[in-house]
């Protein structure tokens, strides 16, 4: 990580020089009609990675804060282009410097994956009309087609996320049946011995059988099917509020927004974001299941009476993340396992929501045998090793 930093900090050196020769246009000292061209025959990069660098200078510039942290190495490349995104849209500029502090803590010290979610969540507050383009647009241009190449054939779909994620949670399920069969069919083959074995089939060749089993189903039948899938809508009381007012007619009520924009979620689970039009259609047709993310929503508590994680309190957890928490993992099945936090034995933990996450088997293993702890704060989990050094630490 020590060289990481160094790296990022010459990468921040790297913007500064960018901006001085921008600003002073001694680019054409050369003959180069632009900053970018200049670069990328200086760096002799391509235009893209020319581009870019241009226009992280220019945030860096304008934004002291971001510069800063760039310079310090306690944001990455990554966050940056997260950033520069935001930077980049003509509506939610103005809007940067009184979230600066906000967004580049939350880059600090969040996962990259809980940093993107954030960016989605304050673009679409600072937005709202941006967004709900991009998401028509999305939806006029949904297509699916296929190609063949060679012998095998390519097909590709695309769409909104919210409807994508629909088909993506029948897909899932199917997968899983998949699974099991082939843990049938092993154990039927190898019986005790068949963990020693591999399975008929990686995930990627049973999500392909999953979608020609799906297909197959409907095969018979032109109708349109009865049964709705369920796809959790994540949003708070506030948004689905102002959705609801705006839906009417009636301006949003702004006097409860939280002081975090990373409350102001309007999600899917797998985080894409839903469109507040389709929130308030879906709440009128009572297709909405209300998941509440605050400390108010300790809604299942077994406490001691369960040593395991099933039903309500395992659906629970899975509500907050379905992927596996260890840091560089993000694992994501419907054979996820959910375990406690503080152990049911050796530290009496509880079962409930506050004290289970999701992880691989790998990784539960992992932790029953004692090579890591766990603990979950407002800035996501944190993995410890048993001499009480974190794993891959987030710190601003």
């Amino acid at each position: 990580m020590g060289v990481e930093r160094e790296i990022r900090r010459l990468h921040a050196l790297q913007a500064m020089m960018v901006a001085e020769v921008r600003e002073s246009c001694s680019f054409v000292d050369d003959a180069h009609h632009s900053a970018a061209a200049w670069l990328r025959a200086v760096t002799n990069s391509s235009k893209r990675t020319a581009a870019e660098m241009v226009r992280i200078s220019a945030m860096t510039s304008e934004l002291a804060l971001v510069g800063a942290a760039a310079a310090d190495g306690s944001v990455g490349p990554d966050q940056l282009r997260l950033l520069m995104q935001l930077h980049a849209n003509d509506r939610c500029r103005p809007k940067l410097p009184a979230s600066e502090a906000l967004l580049v803590g939350h880059a600090q010290t969040l996962t990259l994956r809980d940093f993107r979610l954030v960016c989605q969540r304050w673009e679409a507050h600072a937005d709202p009309d941006g967004r709900h383009r991009d998401h028509e647009a999305s939806r006029e241009s949904r297509h699916v087609r296929s190609a063949r190449i060679g012998a095998g054939q390519v097909f590709h779909a695309e769409g909104d996320g919210f409807t994508m994620d629909i088909i993506n949670e029948i897909l899932n399920r199917h997968a899983d049946a998949e699974f099991e069969v082939d843990l049938a069919e092993r154990f039927a083959r190898f019986g005790e011995d068949a963990a020693k074995h591999p399975l008929a089939r990686n995930a990627r060749q049973r999500l392909y059988d999953a979608m020609l089993a799906i297909y197959l189903k409907a095969a018979s039948t032109t109708d349109s099917t009865t049964q709705v899938p369920l796809v959790n809508i994540f949003c708070t009381e506030a948004v689905l509020n102002d959705a609801i007012r705006e839906f009417v007619g009636l301006r949003p009520d702004r006097s409860g927004t939280p002081a975090s924009e990373r409350l102001r979620m309007c999600e899917t689970a797998s985080g894409s974001p839903v469109d507040p039009f389709d929130l308030v259609v879906a709440a009128l047709i009572g297709q909405v299941r209300r998941v509440v993310v605050d400390s108010a929503g300790r809604v299942i508590d077994l406490g001691r009476r369960s040593r395991l994680f099933t039903g309500a309190a395992r659906e629970a957890i899975l509500l907050c993340g379905d992927r596996c928490n260890h840091p560089g993992c993000g694992r994501r099945t419907g054979r996820i396992q959910i375990d406690h936090l503080d152990a049911w034995v050796a530290r009496s933990g509880s079962t409930n929501p506050f004290n289970g996450g999701p992880m691989c088997p790998t990784h539960n293993r992992a932790k029953e045998r004692g090579r890591f702890t766990v603990k979950l704060d407002e800035r996501g989990w944190h993995h410890y090793r048993p001499d009480g050094s974190e794993i891959a630490p987030r710190s601003r």
